[in-house]
């Protein structure tokens, strides 16, 4: 069986992952495509909208076959760990290849650009220490230091699909995988903050869910997305955005000085300026547009935030194997055989009951799905309680 791989969030999905999906399996000639999927929270550190089981049922309805969870602990990091967690997670299935979007799909010279930042001249390395010495976020300063080095590559890494394409590759020489990457053209829907047709961004359909307006999603999603979409939301299924500022101003507020030592890569006294931001912010949005500064962007203090909240430290996460445990969310029929395989070989457990919870990871994940439930107004627990999803037939959007 040929498996394809995918690193995703659908948070929610919609008409651009199905195009991802069916390009992905026409292209490598797939008998099965897999998610990674983040959970409860996202890498840039904020909740998803929908809960895991409902993102996953949206993936298998569009085509895909079998979906797994990027825990929280694997998730919520920068793009080279969120990355590598995502394609270890796909070699352990045995994925034979790996499909992502990218604004320049073009597989030789995003590749070219992984080896170089891979075995980085020693050029390249100082123009990049020289940029972070200055103050410059990490991606900003990688940016400067290809430009100053490889100009003809700067290009790349301006664009966010290209930058995690690109760490993708990065994983797969790391580890010297056998999977084959394929680049699948991705548009620039991704900067729109509204739907302008049916190309639109996560954040464009977010926005329109969280002001019910349901007219504009009908244009940006598959037919079978937009009715899970729905499902959830009458149903009161829904994380909105705001949900957990107060728990996280109190966090911040509550945390001591060991506390605050404790978090993950903390400098130049950035804690102190979230400290201070968490006094008088009235939302998390306020926070961060308080707290950031040019050596930390919103990105990086919005991670900094969730793992606050979901009492993540240094030290858990530097004790983290960089391949995440492999979590089933749902499957089709077609995935069964691959799956027993899968439970044969121990790769993926049974159920979720025979987990250590005494692991750092294990009580984040739990707290992250707890999080997520209070934001949306449910029960906790919901990490031990989660059925997998199974969806018997493909959909007719695919």
């Amino acid at each position: 069986m040929r498996v394809c791989g995918i690193v995703a969030e659908y948070n929610p999905f919609h008409s651009g992952h199905l195009f991802q999906l069916t390009e992905a399996r026409r292209r490598t000639g797939a008998d099965a495509v897999a998610v990674v999927m983040s959970a409860c929270f996202t890498q840039r550190g904020e909740a998803a909208c929908l809960s895991p089981a409902a993102r996953a049922e949206m993936a298998l309805e569009a085509g895909a076959d079998l979906v797994l969870a990027l825990p929280a602990a694997w998730a919520v990091r920068e793009a080279e760990a969120f990355a590598e967690a995502g394609v270890l997670a796909l070699s352990a299935i045995g994925c034979d290849c790996l499909a992502f979007g990218a604004e320049t799909a073009d597989i030789e010279r995003l590749l070219s650009c992984a080896e170089m930042l891979e075995r980085p001249p020693e050029a390249l390395s100082a123009a990049l220490r020289q940029g972070l010495d200055t103050g410059l976020a990490y991606p900003e300063a990688l940016s400067r230091a290809v430009r100053r080095c490889a100009p003809e590559r700067a290009h790349l890494l301006t664009e966010p699909n290209n930058l995690l394409g690109v760490c993708y590759l990065r994983a797969i020489l790391r580890h010297g995988l056998a999977m084959e990457p394929v680049a699948i053209p991705r548009g620039n829907a991704h900067r729109e903050t509204a739907i302008t047709g049916p190309e639109a961004s996560a954040s464009a359909i977010r926005g329109s869910l969280f002001r019910g307006d349901w007219a504009g999603l009908s244009d940006a999603m598959p037919a079978s997305a937009l009715l899970t979409l729905r499902r959830e939301a009458l149903s009161g299924r829904v994380h909105r955005p705001e949900s957990l500022d107060q728990a996280l101003l109190y966090r911040l507020c509550t945390l001591g000085e060991k506390d605050w030592e404790r978090l993950p890569a903390l400098a130049e006294g950035i804690e102190q300026r979230l400290r201070r931001a968490a006094r008088t912010a009235r939302s998390r949005e306020e926070l961060l547009l308080t707290a950031k500064t040019r050596r930390y962007p919103w990105a990086r203090l919005s991670r900094l935030a969730a793992h606050a909240l979901l009492q993540l430290t240094a030290s858990d996460l530097s004790g983290l194997p960089p391949a995440p445990p492999l979590l089933l969310l749902g499957l089709r029929d077609s995935a069964r055989p691959l799956l027993r395989g899968l439970k044969k070989s121990g790769i993926v457990p049974e159920d979720r009951a025979g987990l250590n919870r005494d692991a750092a990871w294990v009580r984040a994940e739990e707290r992250a799905w707890d999080l997520w439930a209070l934001g949306a107004g449910l029960p906790s627990g919901g990490f031990w309680r989660e059925k997998t999803v199974f969806t018997p037939a493909p959909s007719p959007d695919r």
